[in-house]
């Protein structure tokens, strides 16, 4: 036993590193985007187009997570299991494809009743995020990470970012500006994943397979609980952002955007290294429980470390980020990102709890979380908009991740589990 912790301990990080390598990638491309998007799209079109593409993407991002409907999670162990058999490889792909396609369906039918409903410029908003919720349903994500060929998608995932970027920077618009720049975005991502997807079917001999119903109903049923938990950080952040568009002021929308997309690009980071140090977490979980602990305790002091200084910095420097990020000395998103500061430090605490609940196999706690989360991040949003003072819009980040990580830790103490 003592052997195989020491071989454990001597190339586990070896494995980390590449994986957090490949999937930070891929995470740092959308990233990337985001962060590069503020200025150009500020400086050329002013906030308030901003806080219209901040609002609708977030917004397509959160529907692409219900099409994905947890198969990036659900559906890695079965390809990897299957990696060398093109039979079972393609009935994975077409149990994850026939699965996407009802659940994107679905959510057609219920955005479009609700866009007839709406203005024609706010119809034509909404419409142009259809490309990015439509790559979704092609996303080969959970397949790549299966057969460990991340790299196919991750550079490419880079590329078309760049393409994205390319094409806000220099089409000029004078005419239905956001619904363009979200074509900008979704078209270029759409293309890819479906030439990578082409790719893989060539290339593993993937053959699609008819629906089965039973599968098909077993599948919506056992990937609900994991589907609401992996939707919840994403709802965190597009309903507040729905409450503050609300208030009928777009440089508040656009200010609280700035902040909306840096605790996003933060959130990838933590992602990308949570999925890289995951496979080593279940190994050291399963053979002792200890070394995860140890191992879980060195990971939350580098995180408490590294981001109380990122905070620190975050305040000190709020002045140029905005300065940086909009050409602008916006009063709201100066105190905003001061407000800021803290959030990321609760987050990335926050990851390794995830992580605690996913080891021990506890979902449909996780869904209860969700539910808590879900409350509170309602009461928030309603409570903080209804302020007179409008500072207390950039209060939210700091208050629902801090809420989240209290949450999270009450539930694992309770399940006796290794609490933060």
């Amino acid at each position: 036993m003592n052997f195989q912790n020491k071989r454990l301990s001597i190339f586990g990080l070896p494995n980390i590193f590449k994986n957090f390598l490949n999937i930070g990638i891929f995470q740092f491309a959308g990233m990337l985007l985001q962060l590069l998007a503020i200025p150009l799209i500020t400086r050329k079109y002013g906030l308030e187009i901003f806080g219209e593409i901040a609002l609708t993407t977030s917004v397509a991002f959160l529907l692409g997570n219900f099409v994905n409907y947890g198969t990036n999670q659900t559906a890695i162990k079965d390809v990897a299991i299957a990696k060398s058999n093109s039979l079972e490889l393609s009935k994975i792909f077409s149990k994850v494809f026939w699965l996407r396609i009802v659940v994107f369906l679905i959510i057609v039918v219920m955005t479009t009743m609700i866009t007839m409903t709406t203005q024609e410029k706010s119809l034509l908003l909404w419409l142009s995020i259809t490309p990015l919720i439509f790559s979704e349903l092609i996303n080969p994500l959970y397949f790549l990470i299966g057969i460990e060929k991340i790299h196919w998608i991750s550079w490419g995932n880079l590329c078309t970012r760049l393409i994205s970027i390319l094409l806000i920077f220099s089409v000029a618009l004078e005419n239905s500006i956001s619904v363009y720049l979200n074509l900008f975005v979704g078209i270029p991502l759409l293309l890819f994943y479906f030439i990578v997807t082409i790719f893989i079917i060539q290339k593993s001999k993937i053959k699609l397979f008819a629906p089965v119903y039973q599968s098909l109903k077993s599948d919506l049923k056992n990937n609900f609980f994991v589907t609401f938990n992996g939707n919840s950080a994403l709802m965190q952040q597009s309903i507040f952002l729905f409450f503050v568009a609300g208030l009928s002021n777009p440089l508040l929308l656009g200010a609280y955007g700035i902040i909306d997309k840096l605790l996003s690009a933060t959130r990838q980071i933590v992602s990308s290294f949570s999925l890289s140090i995951y496979p080593r977490a279940a190994e050291l979980f399963h053979q002792d429980k200890n070394q995860w602990r140890s191992f879980r305790r060195k990971i939350q002091q580098s995180y408490a470390l590294v981001f109380m200084i990122a905070g620190m910095l975050i305040y000190l420097c709020a002045h140029v980020i905005v300065r940086t990020l909009t050409k602008e000395q916006n009063e709201y998103s100066i105190e905003f990102v001061k407000l800021f500061a803290l959030a990321p430090l609760f987050l990335a605490l926050n990851a390794n709890n995830v992580i605690d609940l996913l080891l021990a196999n506890k979902y449909k706690e996780m869904f209860y979380v969700s539910l808590m989360v879900l409350f509170a991040t309602l009461m928030l949003s309603y409570s903080l908009t209804r302020f007179d003072h409008a500072i207390s819009i950039g209060l939210y980040p700091l208050l629902i991740e801090g809420t989240c990580l209290l949450i999270y830790t009450v539930f694992i103490r309770k399940l006796h589990l290794h609490a933060a």
